[in-house]
């Protein structure tokens, strides 16, 4: 390698806790009988790898902070080292390598406890986008609420058009709607109290012909026409 490209040749040791650091920097003699090479390693670790601390020194160089962040991935106050990157790592104008940075940070964050702190940290600071693993990681989250949002509000849509049409609404009732958490299944349960005269028409098992917007009503819940002039408003209470 040095004569091909005349440069130096070192090997280069990169460690995260001192004793490591300290073991790997030992002479490597090799040869049989007396030594005819020695290596001596080049190694960076937490005693020669500057911990940055601030967020203008974070921001000057973010790949260095990044590098640095990961030789101190192991400090006990990570969690100071990782919102001082992330700060900085806010402030850039340049989405995409911000982005991919924040991956590349997540991946090389050996401890869970450090890659849930910088998780954390990516919720509150900025939404990464879609391709990096934090932006997969954050979008995959949102999706995920914005569905618990779809059904909460469902649900609440379906407890008040069950309220306008007079049915009675125990507490078992109530429970039940809010607790379903099968976004087909409540729109079915909406659909049929539009017309529905009890809750079996309502929670009744779904059918085949539940795949229509008015489902047809089954034979054992069919009402048996009255004499009366049917009052809706009793009729369903």
């Amino acid at each position: 390698m040095r004569d091909r490209y005349k440069l130096e040749v070192v090997l280069l040791v990169l460690c995260v806790d001192t004793a490591t650091a300290a073991w790997a920097a030992r002479p490597l003699r090799t040869g049989l009988g007396r030594p005819t090479q020695v290596t001596v390693p080049h190694v960076l670790g937490p005693a020669n790898v500057p911990r940055v601390s601030r967020i203008q020194d974070a921001s000057a160089d973010l790949d260095f902070a990044a590098f640095c962040l990961w030789i101190h991935s192991n400090d006990p106050d990570i969690e100071d080292i990782l919102t001082v990157m992330g700060e900085a790592l806010a402030q850039d104008t340049d989405r995409e390598a911000r982005d991919d940075l924040a991956g590349l940070i997540e991946d090389g964050l050996g401890s869970e406890h450090a890659r849930k702190i910088w998780r954390n940290l990516m919720e509150t600071l900025f939404t990464p986008r879609r391709g990096t693993i934090v932006g997969d990681a954050r979008l995959a989250g949102q999706e995920e609420g914005r569905e618990e949002g779809r059904v909460a509000g469902k649900a609440e849509q379906l407890l008040r058009l069950m309220e306008r049409r007079g049915f009675p609404m125990t507490e078992e009732t109530r429970q039940r709607v809010i607790t379903c958490t099968d976004m087909p299944l409540l729109d079915l349960w909406f659909d049929r109290a539009i017309d529905a005269t009890t809750l079996d028409e309502i929670f009744a098992r779904p059918s085949a012909t539940d795949r229509v917007p008015a489902p047809a009503q089954s034979p054992e819940h069919t009402p048996v026409p009255s004499q009366e002039p049917r009052n809706l408003g009793s009729s369903a209470t």
